[in-house]
C-alpha cells in the first residue's frame, strides 16, 4: 500500500485550518498504536479526554472513520494518520483489523454493493409527453433570451467598444441577470467574466463578445448544424448532459496521469478543473469538480499528481477535453512517463487545429519534449533542439523548483495555453527519471 504525498493529503482536507491542526499531531508519541493492512490504516489518537480516538483510513478511495466530535471531513486526526503513514511508514505494525474497523469497511462494501444493485435496476421509464413539454418550455426561454443578447451585441457593434467604457460592469451584469432568467448560465458566466475586464482590454473583450455572438448565431440555425456542433452549443449555453448519458459512450482506456489543476471562482464557490494525460494515446482529458461555499466537504476525484488506470468518457461536442471517469483505480507504483519528441512548432500546431476545429475552446492542453528553461531579455521561456522559443510566467518559486529538479537538463512540459489572454501555464513537467513534478 504506497502513502500519499503531503501534498495529495493536504487537497483532502477541508480547510488550511486542518492542515495545520493535522501537522501538530504528527508526532508518534500521540499515537500510541498504530497499524495497518492491505487495505486501511487505523490508529489511537491520544487527545485530550481519557480514552484515544479511535482513527482508520479505507486508503482505496481514500475514506475516513474518527470517534472525535469534529464535524469536518476528514478531520485532523485521520489527515495526521495520513501523515504519519507518509513520514513514518516503518512505525505502523502490520495487523488484523479489529472489529470496529472490519464492521465500517464491511458496511461501506454493503453499501457500494447495495449502490451498484440500484443502478443495475432499470429506472422507471420517464414520460416523453413531459418530458417535451419541459424542453420545448426551455428552449423557448433560450430561444427569447439569446434574441435579447443579439439586439445588444448589435448595438454594442454600432456604437464600437470605445462606448462601453465606464459602464462596461454594469451593462454585462444586466445582460447577466436576464440570461439567469432564461436559464442560460454559460452565457450569465461569460458575461460575468467581461463584466471584471480592464478597461483597456480592448482585444480581449472583443475575443469574448465574439464568442457569445457566435454562440447566438448558432443557437438561431441549431437544426442546421452537425450533431456535434449542436451539442457544443448546448453545452455553451448551459443546457445540461446527465452523467449517465455521457457514461453510455464508449471511453478511451488508458493509464491517465495528473499533470495539473486549476482553480477558478464560480458564483457560489469553486470550480477545479483537473487535466489529464494518457501516454499510450497522447489524449488529454479534463474532469471538472464543483465546490459549493458552505457545502460538506468530499475527497477530490483527482488526488494530486496521482497516476490513475481506468477509462474516460468525453462529454459530446466538437473535441470536448472534458470527461467523467467510468473506471477509476490510483496506480500505486506508476511506471515513468513515456517519453516523446514534440517540438514546441508541432505543438502549437495543434493549438492552432484545436482552435480552427472549434473556436468556442477557451484553452488548450499541450506537451513539448526536450526543452529547456532560457531567458529571452528579462522574459523567461523554453527553448527546444530547434532553437524555438517558447514565453512563459513562471514564478521565482516556480522557476527555482524547476531548475532544482531538472538539473539544467531537457524535459517535458506540460501546459495550458489559455486563447483569451494567449498566455502559458506551465502545469508540470518530468524530470530525468520519467517523474512528473506537478505544481
Amino acid at each position: 500500500m504506497t502513502p500519499l504525498t503531503p501534498e495529495q493529503i493536504a487537497r483532502l482536507a477541508p480547510d488550511d485550518a486542518s492542515n495545520k491542526a493535522a501537522s501538530s499531531l504528527v508526532r508518534p508519541d500521540k499515537w500510541p498504536l498504530l497499524h495497518h493492512n492491505d487495505r486501511a490504516l487505523w490508529g489511537h489518537c491520544q487527545g485530550s479526554g481519557k480514552n484515544p480516538y479511535q482513527t482508520a483510513v479505507d486508503m482505496g478511495e481514500p475514506a475516513f472513520k474518527c470517534s472525535c466530535p469534529s464535524r469536518k471531513f476528514p478531520c485532523k486526526h485521520a489527515l495526521a494518520l495520513l501523515l504519519l503513514y507518509a513520514r513514518h511508514t516503518d512505525r505502523f505494525n502490520a495487523a488484523d483489523a479489529p472489529d470496529w474497523l472490519t464492521n465500517w469497511l464491511e458496511k461501506r462494501d454493503q453499501n457500494k454493493e447495495t449502490k451498484a444493485t440500484k443502478t443495475a435496476k432499470p429506472a422507471a421509464p420517464p414520460d416523453p409527453a413531459a418530458q417535451q413539454k419541459r424542453l420545448a418550455a426551455r428552449q423557448k426561454k433560450a430561444a427569447d433570451g439569446l434574441s435579447d443578447l443579439r439586439l445588444w451585441l448589435d448595438d454594442i457593434l454600432r456604437n464600437g467598444l470605445v462606448a462601453l467604457r465606464g459602464n462596461l460592469n454594469q451593462r454585462c451584469r444586466d445582460m447577466a441577470k436576464r440570461m439567469i432568467d432564461a436559464q442560460l448560465g454559460g452565457v450569465a458566466a461569460e458575461l460575468q467574466t467581461i463584466a471584471e475586464l480592464p478597461a483597456d482590454a480592448g482585444e480581449r473583450l472583443f475575443y469574448r463578445l465574439s464568442r457569445l455572438s457566435l454562440l447566438a448565431e448558432n443557437y438561431a440555425r441549431l437544426a442546421e448544424l452537425p450533431p456535434e456542433a449542436q451539442a457544443e452549443t448546448l453545452g455553451r449555453l448551459g443546457f445540461p448532459v446527465a452523467k449517465e448519458t455521457v457514461l453510455a459512450e464508449p471511453g478511451i482506456t488508458g493509464l491517465w496521469w495528473h499533470t495539473g489543476t486549476v482553480i477558478s471562482e464560480i458564483d457560489r464557490g469553486e470550480a477545479h478543473a483537473y487535466w489529464l494525460y494518457d501516454g499510450a494515446s497522447g489524449r488529454f482529458a479534463c474532469i471538472l469538480d464543483f465546490i459549493i461555499r458552505g457545502a460538506p466537504g468530499a475527497p477530490p476525484p483527482v488526488l494530486h499528481g496521482g497516476v490513475y488506470a481506468g477509462e474516460l468518457c468525453y462529454y459530446p461536442g466538437i473535441a470536448n477535453l472534458r470527461a467523467l471517469p467510468k473506471t477509476w483505480e490510483i496506480t500505486a507504483a506508476p511506471p515513468p512517463l513515456a517519453p516523446a519528441s514534440q517540438t514546441i512548432a508541432q505543438a502549437f500546431a495543434g493549438v492552432q487545429q484545436a482552435y480552427a476545429e472549434n473556436p468556442l475552446h477557451e484553452r488548450c492542453p499541450l506537451r513539448v519534449d526536450n526543452v529547456r528553461l532560457a531567458r529571452r531579455g528579462e522574459q523567461l521561456a523554453l527553448t527546444d533542439a530547434g532553437e524555438q522559443l517558447l514565453p512563459l510566467e513562471l514564478a521565482e518559486e516556480q522557476r527555482l523548483r524547476l531548475l532544482a529538479t531538472t538539473g539544467g537538463a531537457p524535459f517535458s512540459a506540460f501546459l495550458l495555453y489559455e486563447y483569451d489572454t494567449r498566455a502559458l501555464r506551465l502545469l508540470s513537467f518530468s524530470d530525468n527519471a520519467g517523474k512528473l513534478n506537478v505544481y
